[in-house]
């Protein structure tokens, strides 16, 4: 797996884009690299890239993206996502931990997931559940919270959003019990207040299995 998340590429000497205009295959092959990053995949890797909040639309363009590689790698058996984020919406969060553990049920497609920076709130919760290699860079930060609710409104909307809340919380909770050494109410007792983790206390705790 170590080649896997290296930081060179490598190129071969004779292939340097800007003195190869009179090639066209070398063109095509620079400029489809260009448009898979723009994209944040890499298709010759089976690699996906979640950068920023989490958000609405996530798991569409998430399940877009692994339809595609496995269109193109059919005999695949694992792809990797590379994670650095603040977090964002748990409820999507949720749908694609749903999707992720669906792949390996129903097709033996194992997901790593590698923190490269930070993976907080939300983020930390995916990258708990991932169902292959779960692995964080010596310096990424990972942080767990309670979870956040900014409702508004009449009483009656009040109490129903603070039910579902709870709700949310204890599926949060369930999935940290089932993918790392502590129980849920050790992750409740232990999330009152932002729980800052370095990589090393993140293995500690089974968030992840590796640090790279």
């Amino acid at each position: 797996m170590s080649d896997l998340y290296s930081d060179n590429r490598t190129i071969s000497s004779d292939t340097d884009v800007a003195y190869s205009t009179s090639n066209g295959s070398i063109k095509d092959k620079y400029f489809q690299e260009f448009r898979e990053f723009d994209y944040a995949i890499d298709i010759s890797d089976n690699i996906i890239m979640i950068q920023d909040v989490i958000q609405t639309g996530q798991l569409f363009d998430f399940v877009s993206k692994v339809r595609l590689l496995l269109k193109i790698n059919p005999l695949s058996k694992q792809i990797t996502v590379l994670l650095n984020s603040g977090g964002g919406d748990v409820v999507e969060t949720l749908a694609l931990i749903d999707y992720i553990r669906s792949l390996k049920d129903s097709e033996d497609i194992k997901v790593n997931i590698v923190c490269r920076g930070m993976a907080m709130s939300a983020a930390a919760l995916l990258l708990t559940a991932g169902t292959g290699l779960r692995a964080a860079s010596k310096h990424s930060k990972i942080m767990v919270h309670q979870l956040s609710s900014f409702a508004g409104g009449k009483l009656g909307d009040l109490k129903s959003n603070a039910r579902f809340a709870e709700q949310l919380e204890d599926d949060c909770n369930s999935i940290m019990e089932q993918c790392t050494n502590k129980d849920k109410g050790w992750w409740k007792d232990n999330q009152q207040n932002d729980y800052f983790l370095s990589a090393q206390q993140a293995l500690d705790l089974g968030i992840i299995d590796k640090i790279i």
